[in-house]
């Protein structure tokens, strides 16, 4: 092969790269923009994306807050949180949305020393960026209490409610929100209705006592996972039927840790295929690797023309990727692009080099570069090390293969052969006479 050669396929892979990003960063813009104006209406719907409940405290005077003189929490707390969840496709996108049904049933011994004249208040929060609650309804020693349209609007029940002899108040409601449920042991702001779910997100500095505490927390699905930076459940989650429970228990606690789960998410064809095809030029760059020693070693004569169109035949699986995850499943859309693309190039190899060629060379290759790196996408966790591990098989089979091939024979240049020292002449012999 020629330096002529190999710069001409340097520059196809430069391109095919290049046709790659701006496919990746259409795709994302396309998701990005997508997305953002479907969340806000996602959110006026079915809730916030963190729906965070956070625990009451009784306060001297109705305006008190937690951490002022004289305020409590509950010297008992028994709390069940009934999750029911659903996938819902909304502009091409999928939303992971719940409902919740809350009950808490909260204890408050008598004080010795009762707010001014006796009065006082139980203050329960209510979650931030709710839009709507079924079935809300508090009691005050199994007696209802009419609770004030301003006290929702404002997201703080005050119950008046004096610490002269013990109570019993219960609160229920139903709402609904979106990825992440969480009770919280503490103040909860405005800002953690649109926090991710990411390291850190829900970490509180301020500890808040938990006396005699359970929240038993029931599913209907079995994929239950922890938000990150909050508290496991004090036992491992056990299956129901058809979902899951788990309970966190404490006899006396202080913890600023939230708790709750993270509901399961169907994947997004738009981040899927933009990571692909950013990725994509590492499977090209390894499939080039190999066809280019499989040609040294079996001397067969590629034009980089050929590699022009392998090249787009690689691209192909990607952009037909794109717009098929527009009318069907991601998973649908990946097979159905990925057996395009081997099709593709392997029929077009055969008609380069003949059919063993395109079956167990390119074809082979282009299954494990561009269908097996591809899929390892859908491997959440695990894509890294999929990859680093077919690289190194790759590399060893490479090594072992060209171990004895004379690079400058192939690239077109011989190694410099000495010259022998010049021979001095012999003088004629002179005449006799």
């Amino acid at each position: 092969m020629s330096i002529g050669r190999f710069l001409a396929i340097a520059v196809i892979f430069g391109g095919a790269c290049a046709a790659w990003m701006i496919l990746g960063g259409s795709v994302w813009a396309r998701t990005e923009t997508l997305d953002r104006s479907l969340s806000r209406e996602m959110d006026s719907l079915w809730g916030p994306r963190v729906l965070a409940q956070a625990s009451p405290y009784w306060a001297p005077t109705r305006a008190a807050r937690r951490g002022d003189s004289g305020t409590a929490s509950p010297s008992d707390s028994r709390i069940t949180a009934d999750i029911h969840h659903d996938n819902r496709y909304k502009g091409l996108l999928w939303y992971s949305t719940f409902s919740v049904d809350f009950a808490g049933r909260y204890t408050l011994d008598a004080a010795p020393a009762p707010g001014p004249d006796g009065a006082g208040a139980f203050v329960f929060p209510l979650p931030p960026g709710v839009t709507s609650y079924e079935r809300l309804g508090v009691t005050v020693d199994d007696a209802p209490f009419e609770v004030p349209p301003a006290d929702v609007r404002n997201r703080r029940i005050a119950v008046p409610l004096a610490r002269d002899s013990r109570h019993i108040v219960s609160i229920e409601y139903r709402t609904g929100g979106q990825d992440v449920w969480l009770y919280v042991p503490g103040d909860v702001d405005d800002d953690w209705a649109r926090r991710p779910n990411e390291p850190g997100s829900f970490a509180r500095d301020a500890l808040c006592e938990l006396s005699d505490f359970s929240l038993t927390v029931t599913t209907d699905f079995r994929e239950i996972d922890y938000p990150k930076g909050t508290r496991s459940p004090s036992t491992p989650a056990s299956p129901t039927d058809g979902g899951m429970t788990a309970t966190w228990q404490y006899d006396n606690a202080l913890t600023s840790q939230a708790m709750g789960l993270a509901m399961p998410r169907r994947a997004n064809a738009g981040p899927i295929v933009a990571r692909m095809s950013f990725f994509a030029p590492v499977s090209l760059l390894f499939f080039f690797t190999v066809l280019l020693t499989v040609v040294v070693l079996k001397r067969i004569p590629l034009h980089p023309m050929h590699y022009l169109f392998v090249a787009a035949g690689f691209f192909a699986c990607h952009i037909l990727m794109a717009y098929l995850a527009d009318v069907v499943a991601i998973h649908a859309a990946f097979w159905i692009a990925a057996a395009v693309s081997v099709f593709l190039v392997a029929s077009y190899m055969r008609l380069v080099a003949g059919v063993r060629f395109a079956l167990i060379y390119t074809g082979l290759a282009q299954l494990v570069f561009l269908v097996g790196f591809s899929y390892a996408f859908f491997w959440v966790g695990r894509t890294g090390l999929t990859v680093t591990i077919g690289a190194v098989a790759t590399l060893f089979v490479l090594m072992q293969a060209t171990g004895r091939v004379n690079w400058n024979e192939v690239l077109g240049r011989r190694e410099a052969v000495p010259l022998a020292p010049p021979v001095a002449e012999e003088a004629p012999p002179k005449a006799e006479g």
